[in-house]
């Protein structure tokens, strides 16, 4: 990886006016972002940028997020199986929760229990090791 990467983050997002927000917020605390919306062409940008951190929604167009999850932790290269994952999705049950948990996820969040800054203050822990 090289040193450029050290920062970005690709968020795999379909609401385009969300992803939007969260991308001004992430970009104001200088992380690069690139972005995915669909399901389908997440590991094509995954293996295309090779970010430090992906924030991925699980309800996506064409492959939903557990398909993707299970893509990442699947891949024969370990710089990709083990990029942290961030849950950031509408699905609250108890269930989906443990399912994505499973995957070994870094954390997950709840869109309608989660501010963005949230989602930012995690995203500096995991990339540059700052405590929140």
């Amino acid at each position: 990886m090289s040193d450029d990467n050290f920062n970005k983050i690709l968020v795999i997002e379909d609401d385009m006016l969300f992803y939007d927000t969260l991308n001004a917020k992430l970009s104001a605390q200088g992380f690069i972002i690139a972005n995915s919306d669909n399901g389908d062409q997440a590991m094509e940008k995954l293996l295309f940028h090779k970010p430090k951190l992906v924030i991925l929604d699980l309800l996506l167009p064409k492959a939903d997020g557990f398909t993707v999850l299970s893509k990442i932790r699947s891949y024969p290269d370990p710089e990709i199986s083990n990029i942290p994952v961030v849950v950031l999705s509408n699905l609250s049950s108890e269930e989906d929760i443990q399912k994505a948990q499973s995957f070994k996820i870094a954390h997950y969040f709840i869109k309608s229990k989660t501010s963005q800054e949230e989602v930012v203050k995690k995203a500096q822990e995991i990339v540059f090791g700052e405590a929140t």
